[in-house]
Formats: structure tokens, sequence, C-alpha cells
């Protein structure tokens, strides 16, 4: 008897790892996207009711957007137009195809020198690498993975994880002075 015990324990566990037993992700699962936009005060917000997340933009920084290939920055000191999140919800299979861009903010444009951007963006879940970084998002400590990239910028990602999908925050700064701007914004959220 408990030999079968065991067995069945063991079925039941490789189930669940391997395949995903009683997994309710499909690719049509799907996710809002939130919504961004300024208010009357000029102040814009990023608003995300399902992920429980909101973000006050600084007016002094840019969105960084694109029609097509062409890239563009809309100064958040400009009222917004009502779709720049497009889309209002994004379907796993999108996540997998590296669809799920949010939006981008920057302290100056890419023109004017290396500054500070943060991307928000939703991935398919995954499973995590390397810790060995860390950015609080409001009360929350999101972990993740510090790394320095080509161009001479660093770099900071977190991911936080919403059942099928996970938030991942890109943070990258090139001063020191820099990630503070990125960490005291992320610090006014709401996670």
């Amino acid at each position: 008897m408990p030999k079968a015990k065991f067995l069945l324990l063991a079925a039941i566990i490789t189930c669940l790892i391997v395949t995903g037993c009683g997994s309710s992700c499909t690719k049509t699962t799907a996710i809002s996207t939130g919504d961004l936009s300024s208010h009357y005060d000029g102040n814009w917000k990023y608003e995300n009711k399902e992920l429980g997340l909101s973000l006050n933009l600084p007016n002094e920084w840019f969105l960084q957007t694109s029609l097509g290939r062409i890239q563009y920055y809309v100064p958040l000191s400009k009222n917004a137009p009502e779709d720049m999140v497009r889309q209002k919800t994004l379907t796993l299979e999108d996540a997998q195809a590296n669809k799920g861009a949010l939006f981008t903010v920057r302290d100056v444009k890419p023109e004017d020198g290396a500054g500070a951007a943060i991307s928000f963006v939703l991935t398919d879940a995954q499973s995590q690498k390397e810790e060995n970084a860390e950015l609080r998002i409001g009360s929350a400590t999101l972990k993740g993975a510090s790394a320095r990239t080509s161009r001479g910028t660093s770099t900071i990602t977190v991911f936080k994880n919403y059942g099928c999908f996970d938030l991942k925050i890109f943070a990258e700064y090139t001063t020191p002075e820099q990630l503070e701007k990125i960490k005291a914004l992320l610090a006014t959220a709401k996670i």
C-alpha cells in the first residue's frame, strides 16, 4: 500500500512539473494592458486594475512610442491622446511573440544623450534566471538581474508573475544619478 501511494504521488508531481496539468494557459488567454492617460491637471498616469499597478509619470519625462517602424517621443508635459496604449488586451500568443510592450518612458530623448529609461512589458511566464538585483516598486521589492550592455549602459530587469503572464520592468541607465531617478519614480507606484 505505501508503494502505491508513493507511485500515485510521484505521478501527480510529474504531471504538474512536466505537463502543467490543470494549467489554464492557452494561446487565447488574455490580460489587460491597462490605460495610460493624462488628467485634467496635466499629470500622466498608467493604471492596470487587473495587475493592481498604478504609476504617476513625471511631466519632464518623455513617452517613447512607435508608429510602424518610426520611434517618436511624446513629452509628458503635453496631454495624452486617449489611445496611447492601443491594444486593450494582450493574448498569451502575442506575449510569446514578444508583442507585449506596454510603454517606455525616458528622462531625455535619445538624440539628447544616454538617459534613464523604464520599460513595462507583459511576457509569457518564464522561469527566472540568476537574481542579483532588485527594484522597489511602491511597497513591493521585486527581484531580478542586472547587466552591462554593449552600449555602456547598465540595466536592471525585474519580474512579477500574474499566472500565465509576467510583468517585466526593465530599467536602463548610465549614471548613479539616473538610477536614483528611476528608483524615485518606481517608489511612487502601487503594485
